[in-house]
């Protein structure tokens, strides 16, 4: 993995080590900032394992009812735990946290992006009515 950076909505908060086996806490990012069950006590760095049980446990499980149609929607033949986080960002609804693996990614692209876009529509709507 060449590329990862752990994201609070649209601002990086940790990065990949240069050796790839670590997710970093980037300078001046407070610890409050950062995902406490990642990020355990006061570490700033965590081995890239971890990160990937962490991301694994924010995406729809196995045994959920409609997996096969979601797994087809994403053009996936089996359940892979890992190329779902990759194809969701490991993004959900409840925090503001999310993986980006590539510079082109943006917040809009995540599903908490995509809400907060049609919300803000509405709110437009609804002001403007």
């Amino acid at each position: 993995m060449a590329y990862l950076k752990l994201m609070l909505d649209e601002k990086e908060i940790a990065h990949l080590s240069e050796d790839g086996q670590y997710l970093c806490a980037n300078e001046g990012v407070p610890q409050y900032d950062l995902p406490l069950n990642l990020f355990i006590g006061s570490s700033r760095k965590v081995p890239l394992v971890d990160v990937v049980v962490w991301a694994k446990k924010r995406i729809f499980p196995r045994n959920r009812m409609d997996c096969k149609e979601i797994l087809e929607m994403m053009g996936l033949p089996d359940y892979n735990a890992w190329e779902i986080v990759k194809r969701t960002d490991a993004c959900l609804m409840e925090d503001p946290f999310w993986l980006r693996f590539s510079e082109d990614e943006t917040f809009e692209d995540t599903t908490r992006g995509r809400a907060r876009k049609i919300m803000a529509e509405y709110q437009k709507f609804i002001d403007a009515n």
